[in-house]
Formats: C-alpha cells, sequence, structure tokens
C-alpha cells in the first residue's frame, strides 16, 4: 500500500472519528491520535509533527486568548457591551449586526481570521451575557466573517497580496495578464457583502441553542471576579490596544503577529491582570493542540502527493471543458472542499501556481481563477483542520461538527453561487 493512499484512510478514519466518536473523545485527541498514527506509518515526518507545537499560528491563538482575557477581566467589556444592549433596545439581530460589522471592519486591517476573532468574541460573549442569550447563537455568524470576509478591501493587506499574487504570475513567466490594486475588491466585495448579510439575518436562524459550558472545550467563561485594582484595569486597556495596533501594523514594525501577541499576553501574565490560574485556564490549550493535530494531519496530506494527484485530475477536466461557468464552478469547488480538511494557506499556495499553470496552457485569463481559489480556500468553516479560527469558534460557541454542517450548509451554497457567478462575469476564462 503506497503512503498517499495508507494516508487517505487514516484521513478518512479521522473524519468518521470527528463525526461519531466526539462524544465519547473529544475531538483533540481524535486529531493528535491521528497525527501521531500519520508519524508511526511514515505518512508525516517526526520533525514537522513536532514542529506544529512551534507553529506562530499556534502560539498566535494562545496568545490571543490571554490578551482577550485581559480585557475581558478588565471593566471595558461590560461597559460596552451594556452600552450596546441599551442602544439597541434588547434587539438581538441589532447586537450581532454591530459585532458582525466590527469584525468585518477588523479583518480588512488584521490578515488573520483567529486574531479577528479573538478580538471581538470576548465582548461578544459579554452582550450574551447581558441578553441572557446563549453564545452559541452568536458566535458561528463572527466566525464566518472574519474567515470569509478577510483581505477584502484595498488596504495594506489586500495591496500585499496582490503583490504576492503577481509575483507568481511573474515566477511563471505568465505576464500577459496582470493583478491590479483593485482586483481583489472588485472579486471579493460582493461576497463580503453577502457573508454580512447572511451573518445578520440567516446564520442565526440554523444556530443551536447550546448552553455555554456544558462540557465543552471553549475558552474558558468569564467568572464574576473582584474589580482590578486601578492601575491594573489602565494595563488591561492600554495592552490591548497596543497589541491591536501591533498587529495591524506589525509588518511595518518588523515583528510577526505571533511576537505582538506573545509580548501582549506576557505583559498581561506579568502583570496581574490575570493571575498565574487564570493565564493558564484562558489559554485553552484544548483548542490549541487541536489546531496542532489538524495542522499535521493536513501537512502529511500534503506531503504524501494527494494535493498533486487532484490536481492533475482537474486540470484534464478543465481543459475538456467549454463552459465558463462550469469551468469556474470546478476552479472554486476542488479547493473548497480540500480546504475544510487541509490548511487553507497549503491549499492556496498549492492551487495559485496550478491555476496559473493551466491557464497559461490554455491562453486564458488566470485572474478570475486566481479569485475564486482565494475565496474558496479562505472560506472554511466546517471542519477545524482548515483555519485556527474554526476550533476557536467551536470553543467559543460550543459547537460540535454537525452544528458546523448545519449552520454552514446553505452558506456554502449562496457564497459558491455568488463568487462563481460574478467572478467568471467580469475575469472570464473562456
Amino acid at each position: 500500500m503506497s503512503q498517499m493512499t495508507l494516508c487517505l484512510i487514516l484521513f478518512i478514519l479521522t473524519l468518521i472519528g470527528f463525526a461519531v466518536g466526539s462524544s465519547y473523545v473529544s475531538i483533540t485527541v481524535i486529531s493528535l491520535i491521528s497525527m501521531m498514527v500519520m508519524v508511526l506509518t511514515g505518512c508525516l515526518e517526526p520533525a514537522t509533527a513536532l514542529a506544529g507545537f512551534s507553529n506562530g499560528s499556534a502560539i498566535l491563538m494562545a496568545s490571543m486568548f490571554i490578551v482577550a482575557a485581559g480585557l475581558n477581566r478588565t471593566q471595558m467589556v461590560n461597559k460596552i457591551s451594556g452600552y450596546i444592549c441599551r442602544v439597541s433596545k434588547g434587539s438581538f439581530t441589532k447586537v450581532l449586526a454591530g459585532y458582525v460589522l466590527l469584525t468585518c471592519i477588523l479583518s480588512q486591517f488584521i490578515p488573520s481570521a483567529v486574531v479577528c476573532f479573538c478580538i471581538v468574541f470576548p465582548m461578544a460573549q459579554a452582550a450574551c451575557r447581558e441578553m441572557n442569550v446563549n453564545p452559541s447563537r452568536m458566535m458561528f455568524s463572527l466566525g464566518i466573517t472574519a474567515i470569509g470576509t478577510v483581505i477584502t478591501l484595498p488596504l495594506s493587506s489586500a495591496i500585499q497580496e496582490m503583490a504576492r499574487i503577481q509575483g507568481f504570475l511573474e515566477a511563471y513567466e505568465y505576464t500577459e495578464y496582470n493583478m491590479g490594486i483593485i482586483d481583489i475588491t472588485k472579486a471579493k466585495f460582493p461576497v463580503m457583502i453577502a457573508i454580512v448579510l447572511m451573518a445578520i439575518f440567516l446564520i442565526p436562524k440554523f444556530a443551536p441553542d447550546v448552553q455555554s459550558g456544558s462540557g465543552g472545550t471553549g475558552p474558558a467563561s468569564p467568572k464574576q471576579a473582584e474589580p482590578l485594582d486601578p492601575v491594573r484595569e489602565v494595563i488591561g486597556y492600554i495592552t490591548f490596544v497596543l497589541v491591536l495596533l501591533g498587529l495591524i501594523f506589525a509588518s511595518k514594525l518588523g515583528l510577526t503577529t505571533w511576537q505582538v501577541a506573545l509580548m501582549g499576553a506576557l505583559v498581561i501574565a506579568a502583570t496581574g491582570v490575570l493571575s498565574k490560574k487564570e493565564a493558564i485556564e484562558n489559554m485553552n490549550l484544548s483548542m490549541v493542540l487541536l489546531y496542532v493535530g489538524a495542522l499535521g494531519i493536513g501537512n502529511a496530506l500534503s506531503a504524501t502527493g494527494a494535493a498533486d494527484l487532484i490536481g492533475d485530475k482537474l486540470s484534464a477536466i478543465i481543459l475538456g471543458l467549454n463552459n465558463n461557468y462550469l469551468a469556474g464552478l470546478l476552479f472554486f469547488l476542488v479547493p473548497f472542499i480540500l480546504t475544510q480538511f487541509m490548511l487553507n494557506l497549503g491549499i492556496y499556495s498549492i492551487f495559485v501556481p496550478l491555476y496559473i499553470m493551466i491557464c497559461k496552457s490554455m491562453g486564458a485569463n488566470p485572474i478570475g481563477p486566481i479569485m475564486l481559489c482565494m475565496i474558496a480556500s479562505m472560506t472554511a468553516f466546517f471542519s477545524p483542520l482548515a483555519t485556527a479560527a474554526v476550533p476557536v469558534m467551536m470553543g467559543a460557541g460550543n459547537y460540535k461538527m454537525k452544528d458546523l454542517v448545519k449552520m454552514g450548509a446553505v452558506p456554502a451554497v449562496i457564497i459558491t453561487i455568488v463568487a462563481v457567478g460574478w467572478i467568471m462575469t467580469i475575469y472570464p476564462v473562456f
């Protein structure tokens, strides 16, 4: 049996474990077992598996949990949430709309869905407590907004991504077509609008009403505690603001996002804004380790050649099509499906060069397929394997895999229709 076949079998068993075994064993343990079996069977290099524990996104997740908990320990979150609830006059839809729009705005400045979600969800949880509403009603809406709207408007993050795509085009010597500054915005803006509207008006209709803290693995629920002294209260505010600014301007400061978040977490812990016990509890190691396991599984699938095999098959099928929208649908669906089970940046990095080469062989405009690949691979919300934001969202909302499917099915269809219909109209390949 080849390594690729063995890896695919283990991967399918992992998905089955997520679906039916999570009632008995946590999905964190299942993912780590799967990763370890892949190491023992030779599908994953031990060094690659071990590197997941020091992965920048894993450190970023744990650090942002602490930074968010530090802000949550102050009185600011309760004051803001109380004010929003009063202004909305108890309307859940209005409160949700405010947090969805805040998440969407942040995602234009911070190119990380997990960071945006971690910034907003403590405030949203406080609003839910104020309104006596379970967070499960709100968290998926915020999560899908953070995941699906990131890097849309023509700001620094989108400009950096445009430059990266242009670099791919130049590297593969296909510069008959070039990326413009507003191409990403032109392609993604209708999808962003659709996601925001669905997050506010549609998704809550499918959201489960799950009692927070009923055995889930989410971030520690904020507890009523003695107010901080004035000095630590100010430190909590200032640290959060500085971390937020640092995340926005990280590249200009010569720092990575995990470095910014870790420094903020250390300040929160060192100054006593959170006690040692509170810092450890809010680090949410269960979700961090779930991401590490998922990262290992995704790396194994890539290393064994599964993505290359799928890419070759896709290329042959697309070359045989002669319909712009059918080709666009295929360009979208393959990375969209794969990125539910493999790290989204990995899928994106594999398929952008592949799509450029396919379009070059056909003499077609690659901008549309590249944009479809970006939207598809950056819109993953069915499993915790794709992006760090999903396990964090699952913890915050106390969701199971079946909840993600129930809430995400209709949005997935709408996103597909909007993305393919719009992009294949303005950037046709045939």
